[in-house]
């Protein structure tokens, strides 16, 4: 069937050979579909045989990893459970298919935090939007986050069937925050919407145990019980209170089960100990106080510090063990939540600085102001300190302090960067003019007034700062070179120049003037000079990386990239710790297409710096481009942390988490952009699209025609108009203004929606047109080329089709998106067997893709070779489960095989 998808890229990787794999896929499909009988049958251990079976046959078969997730945390191996789903994940498993197994294996040890950045509710299902609620609030309440969780829970008691165990769970939170008549209240109401809900029976037990009716706590967790066998902290709550109640005969049923089901959870060997203890059996109670110590030690150390409960269990097992060194630990842990105190030095704390340790200077420095408050310079440091940090709150009032007790450039200096740092960008500004205006003509504060201004888009002000630095001292070139890049943005091509020459004819070898001329010979269309300034660079100094960086940029354009490649990759060879080179591969190869190259690089250049904004930015563009936008989430949210208040970054996050669907992140970065600069463009034209992907049309209307008003803003806000009336299904009306955004943008954005309104309106035969007119022009856009051959494919024409995928092909063997096309082509010829290994060769480049695998599934079951088909068309379904065709071509070959 035909598939003419949009792909923004696909993963390359060795083509392998489908007959020496054929055995194997099958052997691991037979494994799978065992280890899925055992698991029904609740042989979680037999499962795991079997899948690790199928595994070993096909290592990145994703039906068998989530199954195989499944089995792990039934059986408690949460750790285990997380690294099989993760892998599920990067190999591209729907996030709904996996989400919530996930989730739960997250918060099942402990990683409270790190499940509320990872796990948000937006786009699922209600089925699982109210299980990822649900473990949100109680991810929030353990964080001791009670608002927080109180208002999770509500919007969880929305959810459809959510209300009971809603409610049971905000019973708990009241009653965790100290609210006992609320929490009584809130599950009376989940008992009155679920008679027979057993996390709400447990939460009334749970208050009864509290107020000391010991006798009716006991009744409601035996209810609860009754209602589900398996829960846990029902099964725990009854055996320790019955053992409190001296019924040990009783509690020992809990203790077996406990022990049986259980036996991953060190709480349930505790009572045992209790309760051999009680009975004298102290032989019995050491092997139970071993296993809870063995138990903890497995757990992981953010698991143990998110659960004062454990903490205090290990201290009490460590201690009866008399392994006091180890008992201390926890006991410490469970007693000790304070933050860490140090004594400090002025000079030390210096050092720290130098050293960028910030938090051992912070905490040097803070012992010294308190024994001399008020001492500017100890301010001044921590203001610094906290700069480093990124906390540009405390350090501008750091600073602001600092100026109250002796105001100095450097103090107003510090506290300007700090400003903007935080997001007052005026108020910032104002600082570093102040800074300059007490030190004129000073490079120290000269040049960041400089800088920002240029960022501000006042070139001109950048002039006559750094003229006056010159005038001051007229030998400066890092002064000269910055005031040709001022002229440069002045629109003074002449005087940059000029001023470039100065510092070259001064000093030859001050290279950041040479490159800095080179792309100024760019811009003047003289690329073949620019190239003979980059190679008297290299010539100078051969392992200069800038000169190499610019020399890829130059060969790429030129359509020259395997000499772009061979430039970075001698960079990278040459300097293996710098960024640079490594971050301009991956992202070249993620324009060829080569999602999966991209990835693994941007995976090296996060190896070697992890916090920084660029190799996060890398990482979250490859991961977005091999279809896993989870990890995306996680990058990009990275980012705008680290960004502070820096419009640009957070303008370039909010972009990207607008593409993946991050609602909630992006309406987050948006308002820390529109905090430090209201009137920017690039916010307001992401709140518009924020409004557009939240169905708010009539704000996003509004907006529009705001925006509309502005002069410089017109193609952008017809850009913005054309997506609104898309949304409205008025695609005349879009069309048209994706017209008029197009004709004044002409840029691959604007054509693809100029692209996408022309087919909505089935003018088919205009859109290829419009790409075929653009490929003519462009004729290194293969995404364009691609487009027009999807456009073939809408119209049915095999042939023409055929020769733009084939051209694709020939091209880039390693064009995973144009032989899948290609084989869909191939497969309405009825040319099985071409057909067939184009798709082969698709899925061996682009393993993640759902529709690689549904079409190399549905040519296998063409052929006659179903149960080689199931395989691959599982996995597609598990990758894209509300796709109607490969749930169409699932169930006929499942009919076809007579297992439906």
């Amino acid at each position: 069937m035909l598939k003419p998808y949009l792909l923004a890229g696909l993963l390359a990787g060795a083509c392998l050979s489908p007959l020496a794999l054929a055995d194997r896929a099958e052997d691991a499909s037979r494994y799978y579909e065992n280890a899925l009988t055992r698991y029904e049958r609740h042989d979680d251990a037999g499962a795991i045989i079997q899948l690790k079976n199928a595994l070993k046959e096909d290592p990145r078969m994703l039906p068998a990893l989530v199954l195989l997730g499944q089995a792990y945390a039934r059986r408690g191996e949460f750790a285990a459970a997380e690294r099989v789903f993760a892998d599920a994940e990067r190999l591209g498993a729907a996030r709904a298919s996996i989400v919530t197994f996930q989730a739960k294996a997250y918060f099942d040890q402990g990683k409270y935090q790190a499940l509320l950045e990872k796990f948000g509710d937006q786009g699922l299902p209600s089925a699982q939007r109210l299980e990822i609620l649900l473990l949100r609030a109680q991810s929030q309440m353990a964080l001791s986050q009670f608002d927080a969780a109180m208002r999770t829970a509500q919007l969880a008691e929305q959810v459809s069937d959510g209300a009971a165990r809603a409610l049971a769970l905000q019973s708990r939170i009241h009653l965790n925050a100290g609210r006992p008549q609320e929490a009584s209240a809130s599950v009376a109401r989940a008992l009155q919407l679920a008679p027979r809900d057993a996390d709400a029976w447990n939460m009334q037990a749970s208050i009864a145990h509290l107020s000391g009716n010991l006798n009716q706590a006991v009744a409601d967790y035996t209810r609860a019980l009754s209602f589900q066998p398996d829960h846990l902290e029902a099964r725990l709550a009854r055996a320790g209170l019955l053992l409190d109640l001296k019924r040990d005969a009783e509690a020992k049923v809990d203790l077996d089960y406990l022990q049986k089901r259980f036996a991953y959870d060190p709480r349930g060997a505790y009572l045992r100990a209790l309760y051999y203890g009680r009975r004298g059996d102290g032989v019995r109670g050491r092997e139970a106080l071993i296993e809870v110590t063995r138990t903890l030690s497995q757990l992981s150390p953010e698991f143990i510090a998110n659960r004062e409960q454990l903490q205090l269990l290990g201290g009490l097992a460590y201690y009866a063990l008399n392994e006091f060194e180890r008992a201390k630990g926890y006991l410490v842990q469970y007693l000790n939540k304070r933050p860490r105190e140090a004594g400090a030095r002025k000079v030390l704390g210096a050092i720290y600085l130098a050293e960028k340790q910030y938090d051992r200077a912070i905490a040097i420095l803070e012992p010294a102001l308190k024994a001399q408050p008020g001492n500017a310079d100890t301010l001044s440091m921590l203001g610094s300190a906290h700069m480093g940090k990124g906390n540009h709150v405390k350090a501008s009032s750091l600073f602001q302090e600092a100026a109250q007790a002796k105001d100095s450039p450097n103090v107003q200096l510090g506290l300007g960067l700090s400003l903007i740092g935080r997001g007052q960008q005026d108020a910032g500004f104002v600082a570093l003019q102040r800074a300059y205006q007490k030190s004129p003509g000073q490079e120290q504060t000269g040049a960041p007034l400089a800088i920002t201004s240029l960022k501000r888009n006042e070139p001109k002000k950048a002039v006559a700062v750094m003229e006056a630095v010159l005038k001051r001292e007229p030998v400066n070139l890092s002064a000269r070179n910055l005031l040709g890049v001022a002229k440069l943005g002045a629109g003074d091509r002449a005087g940059a120049r000029a001023a470039y020459e100065t510092v070259i004819k001064a000093d030859p070898a001050f290279h950041a003037a040479q490159l800095n001329l080179a792309r100024l010979d760019e811009a003047d269309r003289q690329p073949a000079r620019a190239r003979q300034r980059y190679l008297g660079v290299l010539k100078a100094e051969p392992t200069h990386v800038s000169a190499m960086l610019e020399l890829a940029r130059l060969e790429e354009a030129a359509g020259r990239l395997n000499e772009a490649i061979r430039w970075l990759e001698k960079a990278r060879s040459l300097q293996p710790n710098d960024l640079r080179p490594l971050l301009a591969l991956s992202s070249l190869y993620l324009r060829q297409g080569n999602a999966q190259q991209a990835l693994n690089t941007a995976k090296e250049a996060q190896a070697i710096a992890p916090d920084q904004p660029n190799t996060l930015m890398t990482l979250a563009m490859a991961q977005i481009a091999v279809g896993n936008a989870g990890l995306a989430r996680v990058s990009l949210r990275r980012i705008s942390q680290l960004a502070t208040f820096d419009p640009v970054w957070l303008s370039r996050v909010a972009d990207q988490q607008m593409r993946i669907g991050d609602t909630e992140a992006a309406r987050y970065t948006l308002s820390k952009i529109l905090l430090a600069d209201p009137r920017t463009l690039t916010a307001l034209e992401l709140q518009i699209r924020i409004d557009l992907q939240t169905g708010k049309l009539a704000d996003a209307d509004k907006r529009i025609a705001e925006l509309m008003a502005r002069p410089d803003a017109r193609s952008q806000a017809q850009g913005l108009l054309g997506e609104l009336r898309m949304q409205q299904k008025r695609y005349a009306e879009a069309r048209q203004a994706f017209q008029i955004a197009h004709a004044s943008q002409n840029s691959s954005d604007s054509l693809f929606n100029l692209y996408r309104a022309l087919l909505a309106t089935s003018q088919i035969n205009e859109a290829a047109a419009l790409m075929a007119s653009w490929s003519k022009q462009h004729p290194q856009d293969r995404t364009a080329r691609h487009a027009l051959g999807e456009a073939w494919l809408l119209l049915k024409d095999w042939p023409r089709a055929r020769a733009v995928f084939a051209e694709l092909v020939r091209s880039n063997p390693n064009d995973a998106r144009a032989h899948n096309n290609l084989a869909n082509v191939l497969l309405q010829q009825r040319e099985l067997a071409a057909a067939l290994s184009h798709a082969e060769r698709a899925r061996a480049l682009a393993p993640n893709v759902p529709q690689v695998n549904d079409t190399l599934g549905w040519v296998l079951v063409q052929q006659g070779q179903a149960e080689k088909g199931l395989r691959y068309l599982r996995e597609a379904a598990l990758r894209a489960p509300d796709n109607r065709e490969i749930q169409s071509h699932l169930n006929a070959a499942l009919v076809k095989l007579g297992k439906r």
